[in-house]
């Protein structure tokens, strides 16, 4: 499990969990891509909780991983 922070100048500072990186996906011509659970502390998630995110535009403090 990768987990990271979001830094205060690009996003709240809010403390996310990502899921997949992408080079490619279907809804954008656009490279570089992450997707990221907003939610992951609760064990029921719903589709609200995830979101795809421009690499290029995601901005973290710390990305650590986690042994489950």
């Amino acid at each position: 499990m990768i987990i990271a922070k979001f830094s205060e100048k690009s996003g709240s500072g809010k403390i996310v969990q990502i899921v997949r990186f992408a080079e490619t996906v279907g809804f954008s011509s656009e490279c570089g891509w992450i997707f990221i659970c907003f939610d992951f502390e609760r064990s029921v998630r719903t589709q609200h909780s995830f979101k795809w995110v421009k690499a290029s535009e995601a901005k973290f403090e710390w990305v650590r991983e986690f042994v489950e």
